[in-house]
């Protein structure tokens, strides 16, 4: 018979799920064994002071010992843990006297949540692996971990057992090989979301030029380097990412899309609309709409949140330009918003005081592409800035087709901060900002010019980020209404959406997951 023949030969499949032991793990844990069926007296409970986890199988066995079981078929396990106690509890399950002979790859598993008040909605659930780990004698490994179960609820988990056709694999072996399984319960303690973070990172660069158009963070936040150490951020649909955090004046709950979790610990998350106190549901909507980021527009400096010298006066050096002496009109509108619903609404101590880049580093038409670029940086002078050469807003450019966004700001005079000790040039009233051009091309949006309604930056109405773009009719990076990155005129009227950072010593005190039905949240 030939080797094909044999790998489709069928193969001998043992699962015996016979039974589920609460190990162990402290003296607060006393050791069960038990033969766990369908009976409401055949089930076993974890306590420790006033958690109390009842853990129990819906099917006392799954074996297959004299059946066959071909490539490509499944076995299904279901398990519930229900929690009896007086506060919300943590578990793991576990693979216990666990031995599989099959090859690396040959048995995959998934593992699905629902719960009673999801009635028969089934949701995905993040797992260690993919693949049924290998073991040649019995030991024990995670299944999951970390799973959240609310007081007062039930859930039912279950899991899904594949053999899998490996393509130019020999899986002749898989003939003697074998696999036996018990499942194990212990109470976790809570991973903290930042853990969680830095653990799934995905390592991978994306390709920035692609528009992102699904959640492509599902397996982990992408990763780069800011001012302070590592940002971890959400790109494309991002449905686990919103945040509900504080009332404004009119007392609305707030709502609000976190961009990245910063090298710092803290939260950077743009405003994103308000809804009824106490509940999951919003309007999205601007801070502000119909608002000009400077109506004068016939000189270099006007492209910064601050600028030297009055309204209406020119400048005749770059340093002059840039000197942050009078607020834009924008940066004004901002403030105000800031104060009145941040400040006066008592969550101003929740915010933390990080660095907001108005990158207006000029490198030259080299690296822009734009053939009139002189790099001068100040009155009306051709000028392109730092973000229109990363991301290759000219079509000369290096980067056209191939963005490279970067979360850290070149300049110390661009580091707009309220105080100095946090990295910036304390020229800040308040710690308050706008999204920049490398955080959308870095979110989802695709390259320069390129429509993406679906990622969660698109908000169907164009905004004002915060980079420059060139001069002398100072243009700002925007977004589009369709959620492309483009460019507007100073003097145009757009909307905007304020862009905070929660301090980092609230992160793990979020409760939630993130989904719109279930935010973040402090309590």
């Amino acid at each position: 018979m030939t080797e094909k023949n044999n790998k489709k030969k069928v193969i001998l499949f043992i699962v015996l799920c016979i039974s589920i032991v609460a190990l162990t793990t402290s003296l607060t844990y006393a050791y069960f064994v038990s033969q766990v069926g369908t009976n409401e007296q055949e089930k076993i409970t974890i306590r420790s002071g006033d958690l109390a986890l009842t853990f129990r199988d819906n099917n006392e066995t799954v074996e297959n010992t004299e059946g066959t079981w071909s490539l490509g078929d499944s076995v299904e396990k279901e398990l519930v843990i229900e929690n009896t106690g007086t506060r919300d509890g943590y578990a793991k399950i576990s693979w216990d006297n666990l031995i599989n002979t099959y090859l690396a790859g040959s048995l995959t598993y998934t593992l699905e949540e629902k719960s009673d008040e999801s009635g028969a909605v089934w949701k995905q659930v993040e797992t260690v692996s993919s693949n049924v780990p290998r073991s040649e004698t019995a030991s024990t490994r995670v299944l999951v971990d970390h799973l959240f179960i609310p007081t007062g609820n039930t859930y039912t988990y279950r899991v899904r057992i594949t053999f899998e056709d490996l393509p130019d694999i020999d899986q002749t072996a898989d003939l003697n090989a074998k696999f036996i399984t018990k499942f194990t319960l212990e109470e976790s303690i809570k991973e903290g979301l930042y853990d969680k973070i830095k653990r799934t990172a995905q390592t991978a660069i994306p390709n920035f030029a692609n528009p992102a158009t699904t959640d492509e963070t599902a397996n982990g936040l992408f990763s780069m380097e800011d001012d302070y150490g590592t940002s971890y951020y959400y790109r494309g649909t991002a449905p686990n990412n919103y945040i509900k955090f504080g009332r404004d004046a009119n007392g609305k709950d707030m709502w609000w899309r976190i961009i990245r979790f910063n090298g710092n610990g803290t939260i950077r998350m743009q405003y994103d609309g308000t809804g009824a106190v106490g509940t999951n549901t919003y309007t999205r909507g601007f801070a502000m709409t119909g608002q000009r980021w400077n109506s004068n527009y016939n000189d270099a400096k006007y492209v910064g949140w601050m600028f030297g010298g009055a309204n209406g006066s020119a400048s005749t050096s770059r340093e002059q330009a840039q000197r942050n002496e009078t607020d834009s009109p924008i940066k004004t509108k901002v403030d105000e918003w800031y104060k009145t619903n941040i400040v006066d609404t008592g969550y101003g101590n929740y915010v933390a005081d990080n660095i907001f880049c108005n990158d207006r580093s000029t490198p030259g038409k080299s690296e822009t592409g734009w053939t009139e670029d002189t790099g001068l940086g100040y009155g009306n002078n051709f000028t392109a800035y730092g973000a229109y050469a990363r991301l290759g807003a000219s079509s000369g450019s290096p980067n056209h087709q191939n963005p490279i966004p970067q979360f850290t700001c070149p300049h110390e005079n661009d580091k707009f901060t309220v105080e100095a000790e946090n990295g910036g040039n304390e020229k800040s009233t308040y710690p308050v900002g706008l999204i920049t051009a490398d955080e959308i091309v870095a979110a989802g949006s695709g390259k320069y010019g390129t429509a993406n309604s679906s990622y969660y930056l698109n908000k169907g109405s164009w905004y004002w980020s915060f980079s420059p773009y060139y001069t002398p009719n100072p243009f700002v990076f925007v977004i589009r209404n369709n959620g492309y990155l483009n460019s507007d005129s100073i003097n145009s009227s757009g909307s905007i959406a304020p862009v905070i950072n929660l301090k980092a010593e609230y992160l793990d005190k979020l409760q939630g997951k993130g989904t719109i039905d279930n935010p973040y949240f402090l309590s």
